[in-house]
């Protein structure tokens, strides 16, 4: 079964007033569910919850206890999630209360998450019950119809974008990254994009398709040798759904061109990374290095 963020389901889409209902208050101020489920709300927005088929549009990120699991340091733009009514995990259940405006937190156990969300193995280093907590913004909640056009609409800026800088900074970057692996002795291969790449280590297990839910292992670091990322510091691989725009476009074409087992490292030129947007410790059009792992593949 395909399982992503980008095509999500739930089969308990509880109202807050049932929560209310049902639910008792506890530590935290996190009201309790019948189905276990903690959350709490600290503020409420507007309209009706989404109906199957729509889309939420949400900033998101989940966290063990301080250590951030998602999403990757620079991720900043609003996650489209769609339901369908045909699955009852916690965290679909939470997602099924929320409306425009709305801001919670909500908890769930590593096996809620991993095993019974994302049908995927727990992370080495996490325990199953250990407490996952979620906090989510709602930016929107769409139709089919309305989300489709916010996705053209967010493509077309994209490639306005692109091409902007297509004639000049992907220029620029290929000769600095050309003269960087020249200067380093390294063969790196070129994909039609611009990207170039080398695998250190070749998979034995398969290819990931788009839609497939990966897991990578990964350290980023600039074209100065600066590390500003890395899952091997946090003992815990990177998750994230293949092709459905989660990632930077460099991520999403390079992990796609390995199989599971395989290590690789990336030269990512600005526009395939995170363009002229200034993020943390990456500065506007800066070219990123990244040594990968891809650890799983669940498709």
């Amino acid at each position: 079964m395909r399982i992503s963020l980008i095509n999500i389901a739930y089969a308990c889409i509880v109202l807050l007033l049932s929560f209310s209902a049902c639910s008792q208050t506890g530590e935290g101020g996190y009201e309790t569910t019948s189905s276990g489920l903690k959350i709490k709300y600290l503020s409420e927005g507007e309209g009706a919850a989404a109906d199957s088929g729509d889309f939420i549009l949400m900033y998101m990120k989940y966290l063990k206890d301080d250590s951030l699991l998602f999403p990757p340091q620079g991720m900043t733009d609003p996650i489209p999630v769609q339901f369908v009514s045909d699955t009852a995990s916690q965290v679909f259940e939470a997602f099924g209360t929320l409306k425009k405006g709305d801001s919670t937190h909500f908890q769930v156990s590593a096996e809620e998450l991993f095993v019974k969300t994302f049908q995927a193995q727990i992370p080495p280093g996490i325990e199953a019950e250990a407490p996952i907590t979620f906090q989510i913004g709602v930016e929107d909640v769409m139709s089919p119809e309305d989300f489709q056009a916010y996705q053209m609409e967010q493509m077309r800026k994209q490639q306005e974008d692109m091409l902007a800088q297509q004639s000049g900074q992907f220029s620029a970057d290929s000769l600095t990254i050309n003269e960087y692996l020249a200067e380093n002795n390294i063969d790196a291969q070129t994909t039609d994009s611009g990207l170039r790449y080398v695998i250190t280590e070749e998979g034995s297990g398969v290819q990931p398709s788009a839609g497939d839910s990966v897991f990578v292992h990964y350290s980023g670091k600039l074209l100065d040798g600066t590390q500003f990322d890395s899952s091997y510091d946090r003992g815990s691989p990177f998750g994230f759904p293949l092709g459905q725009s989660a990632v930077i476009p460099g991520w999403d074409e390079g992990i796609s061109l390995l199989n599971k087992g395989a290590k690789a490292t990336l030269y990512i030129p600005s526009p395939l990374a995170y363009g002229p947007q200034s993020t943390g410790p990456i500065a506007a059009n800066s070219i990123l290095i990244f040594d990968v792992e891809l650890v799983d593949v669940k498709q």
